[in-house]
C-alpha cells in the first residue's frame, strides 16, 4: 500500500499542470518545478533513507518517512503560493523516497532469491496501479473540483497507512558497518555501477516521459479528465504486462526480457514523434507500460543480487540513479513544453532510446554468462 501512495503522489501532478499554472497565475514551467524537485529528492534521499534502514529498522524507518511525507502532502493541497507549493514537493519527494526501496529491501530481506521476481512483480503492479489512479483521479478533480482536493488524498490515507504498519514483523536486523563501508564496496566492483547506470538511464527515458503525456494530450484541446482518462491507461497496462512477465520470468533470459522492453520503448517514443494526438499517446502510454514491466522488473532483481552483502546499499542507489534520471529529463523537458515544441523533445527521445538502451541487454547477456 505504502508503494501505491508513493506512485500515486508522485504522478499526481502530471495532469494537473496547465490547471495548477491557471489557478496560480504563473507560467507551465514553473510548475513543472514541483515534478522536478520532488523526483529529485526522491532519487537523492533513497541512499540516506537506506542508511537510517540499517540503523533504525525497515519498519520504524519506513513509518517515519511516510509520517513526514503525509504532512508534506498536507502541506501541498494547504500551499498559498508557487513558491510553497514547490518546497512542500520537495519534502514530500524525500519523505516518499523511502518508500520503493524500503519495500525492495524488505523483499530482500525476506523472500529467497528463487522466489524474488514474483514480489518484485507485484511491486511493480502496485506502483503502476497508483500511477493510473493518479492520473485519472487527479485529472477529474482538477476539472470538477480543484487540484487541492487531489493533494488530500495522499495526506489522508498515507497517515492510515502509517498506524497500519505497527503489525508488520521487523526483518532480523543487519550486521552494523560503518556508513561508508558498503558504499566503497560498491563502488570498487563494476557490475553494480553498471546496474546503477542502466538505471539512471531507465529513470530518464521510461519515467520521466510519464510527466508529460497529459500536458501533451491538454495542448492539443484535449480536457483534462480525457488526458487523464487516456494516460491512465498507462498504469493499466503495466498491471496486464506484470502479470505476463511473472509468467515468462521462470523460463526467459533477464537479457531477452529487457531486449522486449527495449524494443516497445523505441516504439513508444516512435508513436509520440508521430502523432501528439489522442492516438499516438494512447499508443505510447501502451507500448511504455510494456517497456517497464519488461525492464523495470528485471533491473530490480539485478540489483537485489548484483552484491548480496551491500543489497541495502545497492537498492537505495539503483531507486536514486532511476529517480534522479526521471528527475533530468523532466527538467530538459520543461522548457519544450512550455514552448509547445512537443515533438522536438519526442525526438530527442528516440535518439536517445535507440543510443543508451540497446547495451542494456548486452551488458545483461554479459553478466549471465559471466555467472553461468
Amino acid at each position: 500500500m505504502s508503494t501505491f501512495l508513493s506512485s500515486f503522489d508522485r504522478l499526481l501532478v502530471a495532469p494537473m499542470l496547465l490547471p495548477i499554472a491557471t489557478d496560480l497565475a504563473v507560467p507551465v514551467e514553473r510548475v513543472a518545478a514541483m515534478a522536478t524537485v520532488y523526483l529529485f529528492a526522491y532519487g537523492l534521499m533513497q541512499v540516506v533513507w537506506g542508511v537510517v534502514s540499517d540503523r533504525l529498522g525497515r519498519v520504524r524507518t519506513m513509518r517515519l518517512a511516510l509520517g513526514i511525507a503525509a504532512a508534506a502532502a498536507a502541506a501541498t493541497a494547504l500551499a498559498p503560493s508557487i513558491e510553497l507549493l514547490v518546497a512542500a514537493r520537495l519534502v514530500a519527494g524525500g519523505a516518499f523516497a523511502a518508500s520503493v526501496p524500503g519495500a525492495l529491501i524488505y523483499i530482500g530481506d525476506t523472500v529467497p532469491l528463487r522466489e524474488r521476481h514474483g514480489p518484485l512483480t507485484d511491486l511493480m503492479t502496485a506502483t503502476a496501479l497508483g500511477m493510473a489512479t493518479a492520473t485519472l483521479v487527479g485529472a477529474a478533480l482538477a476539472e470538477l473540483l480543484t487540484w487541492r482536493v487531489a493533494f488530500a488524498i495522499p495526506a489522508v490515507l498515507v497517515a492510515v497507512v502509517v498506524v497500519a504498519m505497527r503489525r508488520l514483523p521487523e526483518p532480523p536486523p543487519v550486521p552494523r558497518a560503518p556508513i561508508l563501508a558498503p558504499l566503497g564496496r560498491v563502488v570498487r566492483q563494476p557490475w553494480p555501477l553498471v546496474v546503477l547506470a542502466f538505471a539512471f538511464v531507465e529513470g530518464m527515458l521510461f519515467l520521466g516521459i510519464l510527466t508529460y503525456l497529459p500536458a501533451t494530450l491538454q495542448a492539443g484541446g484535449t480536457g483534462t479528465t480525457m488526458s487523464g482518462l487516456v494516460t491512465a491507461s498507462y498504469g493499466l497496462c503495466v498491471g496486464a504486462f506484470a502479470g505476463l512477465v511473472k509468467r515468462l520470468a521462470p523460463r526467459t533470459s533477464p537479457a531477452r526480457l529487457i531486449a522486449v522492453g527495449v524494443a516497445t520503448g523505441i516504439g513508444a517514443y516512435a508513436a509520440l514523434v508521430l502523432d501528439q494526438g489522442t492516438a499516438g499517446v494512447l499508443t505510447a502510454s501502451v507500448l511504455l507500460a510494456a517497456s517497464w514491466a519488461f525492464t523495470h522488473s528485471t533491473m530490480q532483481r539485478w540489483a537485489t543480487e548484483v552484491d548480496p552483502r551491500s543489497r541495502a546499499t545497492v537498492v537505495s542507489l539503483f531507486a536514486s540513479s532511476l529517480f534522479l534520471g526521471s528527475s533530468a529529463w523532466t527538467a530538459l523537458g520543461a522548457g519544450y513544453v512550455a514552448e509547445g515544441h512537443f515533438a522536438r523533445y519526442f525526438t530527442i527521445g528516440l535518439v536517445a532510446v535507440v543510443v543508451l538502451t540497446v547495451p542494456m541487454v548486452w551488458s545483461r547477456h554479459r553478466y549471465d554468462a559471466r555467472a553461468a
